[in-house]
Parts: structure tokens; C-alpha cells; sequence
């Protein structure tokens, strides 16, 4: 037990206990910190500067992938009515595309603006998991977690993309937060902490409202909190009622974006191990160090969960594992198309903990804290060398090369240039339309069908030259096959998840003559 909490016992013990006078008012100040408590202020705050550094460096260093285009698509459609239609057409709720359109209002449209509230979020996840670890264990799980959170992939990642993940792990955290002292209070003094309880509607609103794992996990703490509180149901209700009524109004906008042949997510992954490597970067030697010690807290938290059993207490670690593998296991029996390692993302804050835990329960001793953090520093020193050497974090582009692409047909069309785009939301306009230079001739044409299009287009303007601008997924073989045979084709510009393949307009020529044979096919983009 942290020095904390035992001067908060016995402070509520000696108020029980009749005091001279004059002892009240010195037990009524506040105590100085202890050097304990300093040393952990301390540590807290330099793993926050490093988390900051780390999610605010190279805000703008990649281009904007493909879902972060289509989240600027969607949250730049004039009026906010306009963006609630476009967000029911979608298949996630509407409160992250709020959250960036009014991001671009203060900030504009950089790409470092974007992603500027996915980074603070995620930068504020440090020392949320913190209060989290505190408030479950001990002020010790709470720094580990927060270190590990502040430096693998998977956290950094994603609190520079403009998405709405980083800021679903910290309403996830917030959420567990406020839920675990509910609890407490339902299940073993019989009432609702009232603070607590209105914070925790607070957050599981807006936990329901960013994304719909977020939903799945409230409704997750939902049902635990009327299996463990089973004597104060009653009270519980008052918990969730206004968290229904809060998402009555866009229910019926849920409904239609889950209706049969809607767009669904990307593929579901096919086994549990997968999305615990996809949150430690896909480093093996990490992954195997975490699956180590997690296997020993399991063993070391049998014996200690048959001792809770008989007194009746409910382990953090076990509602932690349930926090973990649940959405998982829910979206999986119920075939969730948005099952991806993504969308699991609500479970990450779980599986530090866990790990956090799994730190102090292995070493135990005189020597404890010394081994303790001794291997919490090497896990994580090793996890951000991985970021920044094995990865190439900053240096490397990871994402698709979209911007590049743009910067090259900008650069390099003329008047007498047609760009072909296959970009139904307009997407594209991002780089084509917002460049110093931007395009000024293009047509849209996805399918062999609309090459009719480019063919009146390219005539009416009387173009010398196409520019085939190829995005997000690979076009049309058969519409590849009628620029071949119309257009000459003299050079292939290939990038990281885009590229451009430019024609060259052949004069026209009398019928008969014959014509050079095209090549087959060009090369697929990697």
C-alpha cells in the first residue's frame, strides 16, 4: 500500500478519535509531499516531456494516408448539418469529425493541424493511465504504464494520425477510471459516489460518441457493474439512463450505417496474438518479453484470486483481463466487420497495466524496486530504440505517399494536361486543389465505363497529355487497358501507396494504319 493511502486511513481514524484542542487545525493541513511522492511528481513529469516530445515532433513529417483524408472529407462539408450527413454515410459516430472541424476553424488545414488534437490526447493518455494505474495498484504501475504508454509504436503512432484512436484510448482510460470507484462504492458501501458517477457519464458519453468500440466498451462496463453490484442495481440505473438518452439522437443514424450492405471496416484479424504484436510495433523481442512476464502474473494471480474469492474482494488484474479480451471477444462472435487491431485500441491502456502489474509482481524482495525499474527502463528503452533506429520513425515515410504524388502531377501538368483521378469523395482536393499550383483540368473515372468520359474530355479540350493518377487502391485492369490502346504511355512515377502513370495523346490518323501494340500491362504499385 502507497504511503498515500496510509496517511489518508489514519487520518480518517484519528478523526474518528477525540483530539486536544488545536490538533484538528494541524491535522486539517496539508501534509509537505514525502520524497517518495516527490521523486514520482518528478519521474511523471520527464516521462510526460519525453511522451510530448515524441507525439509532437514531425507532426507534418508524412503525408496524410488515405483514412485521414477521408476524415478531412468529411469534416470540412460547409455547415455542421452537412458533416452529420456525411458522417451517417460513414461507418463511425460523429463527435471525432466535430472535434477536427473545429481544430481546422482555430488552427487550419496543415497536416500538422489535423493531427494536432489526436496528439494532445494522446499526450494527455500519460497521465490519465497514471491515475488509472494509482487508483487500481499503487502509485509504482502507474509510472510503468505511463512509460510504456509514453514510448512504444503503437501509442506514438497513433496520437500523430488524424484519427480518431488516440483520442478513444483516452476516453477509455477515463471511462475505466471513473467506473472503478463506482463500483467500489455500489458494491461495498451501497451508494453512488456523486462526483465519480457524473464523470463517468461525462466520459462514457463522449466514449460512445468517438467511436463505436467505445460504446461497445461502456456497455461492456455496463453489464460488469450489474454483476458485481448486484445489490444496488437500482442505482445503477441512474448511471446509465442519461448515457441512453444522450445517445438516443443519433441511434437512428447508427442503425442505417449498420444496415445490411452498408460499407463495412477492413478485415478482421484472425487471431488474438496478432493485435498483442500490433501493439508492441510487431517487435518480437518485445512482444516475447511481455507475453513472459504476463504469463507469470497469471501464475502468481491464480493463487492470489482464490484468496480474493474467500474474501469476497474483486482483483483489478481480473477486470483488467475482462477489459483486455472482451471487445475483442464480443465484435469476434458477433462478426463485427469493424473488428481490426485499430478498432482494439480501446484495450491498450488494459494490456499496460497488466504488464505494469506483471513488472511488480515478478520481482519481490529488499532489492524490488531497484529490479523493478530496471527492467521497466530496459523494456522501454529498448521499445523507443525500436521507434527511432529499427523503424526509422522520423525519417522513414510509413504512411502512403499521397502528398508526393500530388507535389509531382502539380509540378509537372501543363494547359494541355488532363489528370484522371479515381477520388469519389473528392479526397484528392486536399493536395490537387490546395497547392500553390493546384490542378486545373481533371475528370473522374474509376471503372471502364467512365473511360467514355475521358476520351469527350480529352477531345473537347484537345489535351496532349494524361496524367493517371492512382490512390488508395489499384485501379481497374480493364480501364488500364483502354489507356493503353488509346494513349501511349512514356513514364510510370511510382511512390509508397500512390503513383502516377503519365500518356502521351497520340494525333490522329487515318483509319487502317496500322498502330504500334501497347505494352500488357504496367507495374502494380507496392
Amino acid at each position: 500500500m502507497s504511503e498515500t493511502r496510509t496517511r489518508e486511513k489514519w487520518l480518517e481514524g484519528v478523526n474518528l478519535q477525540e483530539t486536544p484542542s488545536g490538533t484538528g487545525e494541524v491535522l486539517d493541513r496539508s501534509l509537505p509531499p514525502s520524497p517518495r511522492e516527490r521523486w514520482v511528481l518528478l519521474s511523471l513529469l520527464a516521462i510526460m516531456l519525453l511522451g510530448a516530445v515524441l507525439r509532437f515532433y514531425g507532426l507534418g513529417f508524412q503525408s496524410l494516408s488515405e483514412g485521414e483524408l477521408a476524415g478531412w472529407d468529411l469534416s470540412n462539408r460547409g455547415t455542421l448539418p452537412q458533416v452529420f450527413e456525411g458522417v451517417r454515410g460513414d461507418i463511425h459516430p460523429p463527435l471525432y469529425f466535430l472535434i477536427l472541424r473545429f481544430a481546422q476553424w482555430i488552427f487550419g488545414e496543415a497536416e500538422w493541424a489535423l493531427r494536432l488534437p489526436s496528439a494532445f490526447a494522446g499526450w494527455l493518455c500519460i497521465p490519465a493511465i497514471y491515475l488509472l494505474g494509482r487508483r487500481l495498484y499503487s502509485e509504482r504501475e502507474g509510472i510503468i504504464a505511463a512509460l510504456f504508454l509514453a514510448v512504444l509504436w503503437a501509442p506514438v503512432y497513433y496520437s500523430q494520425e488524424a484519427r480518431s484512436y488516440s483520442i478513444l484510448i483516452l476516453l477509455s482510460i477515463l471511462t475505466s477510471y471513473f467506473w472503478w470507484e463506482v463500483m467500489l462504492g455500489l458494491r461495498y458501501r451501497r451508494e453512488l459516489p456523486a462526483r465519480d458517477a457524473v464523470l463517468y457519464v461525462v466520459c462514457a458519453v463522449l466514449c460512445a460518441y468517438v467511436h463505436y468500440f467505445g460504446l461497445l466498451l461502456v456497455v461492456l462496463q455496463g453489464a460488469a457493474l450489474a454483476a458485481l453490484a448486484y445489490g444496488a442495481l437500482r442505482k445503477a440505473m441512474f448511471l446509465y439512463v442519461p448515457v441512453a438518452l444522450a445517445y438516443l439522437p443519433w441511434l437512428p443514424s447508427m442503425l442505417h450505417q449498420f444496415r445490411p450492405g452498408a460499407p463495412g471496416g477492413g478485415p478482421t484479424p484472425g487471431i488474438l496474438p496478432d493485435y498483442f504484436q500490433f501493439l508492441f510495433g510487431r517487435s518480437g523481442l518485445l512482444s516475447l518479453a511481455a507475453w513472459t512476464l504476463l504469463c507469470f502474473l497469471l501464475i502468481r494471480g491464480w493463487d492470489d484470486l482464490r484468496r480474493r474469492r474467500k474474501e469476497q474482494v474483486i482483483p483489478p488484474g481480473l477486470l483488467l483481463v475482462a477489459w483486455a479480451v472482451g471487445p475483442f471477444v464480443v465484435a469476434y462472435m458477433a462478426s463485427w466487420s469493424m473488428l481490426t487491431n485499430e478498432s482494439l485500441l480501446v484495450s491498450l491502456p488494459a494490456v499496460y497495466l497488466l504488464l505494469a502489474r506483471a513488472l511488480t509482481r515478478t520481482f519481490a524482495g529488499r532489492a524490488a524496486e531497484i529490479f523493478q525499474g530496471t527492467v521497466a527502463a530496459g523494456l522501454a528503452a529498448a521499445g523507443l530504440a525500436y521507434l527511432l533506429f529499427s523503424m526509422d520513425y522520423y525519417t522513414t515515410p510509413s504512411k502512403e505517399q499521397v502528398r508526393e504524388a500530388a507535389h509531382y502531377v502539380t509540378g509537372h501538368e501543363g494547359k494541355d494536361t488532363l489528370v484522371v483521378r479515381c477520388d469519389p469523395g473528392n479526397r484528392l482536393d486536399y493536395y490537387l486543389k490546395t497547392s500553390e499550383k493546384g490542378v486545373s483540368n481533371d475528370v473522374e473515372a474509376c471503372e471502364a465505363g467512365d473511360f467514355s468520359k475521358i476520351e469527350n474530355e480529352v477531345k473537347r479540350g484537345d489535351y496532349r497529355e494524361v496524367f493517371h493518377f492512382v490512390s488508395h487502391q489499384d485501379p481497374d485492369p480493364q480501364m488500364i487497358s483502354l489507356l493503353q490502346r488509346s494513349f501511349q504511355p512514356i513514364r510510370y512515377e511510382r511512390f509508397d501507396g500512390a503513383s502516377v502513370v503519365v500518356y502521351k495523346v497520340r494525333p490522329s490518323v487515318p483509319e487502317g494504319i496500322p498502330q504500334p501494340k501497347p505494352p500488357s500491362s504496367l507495374p502494380r504499385q507496392g
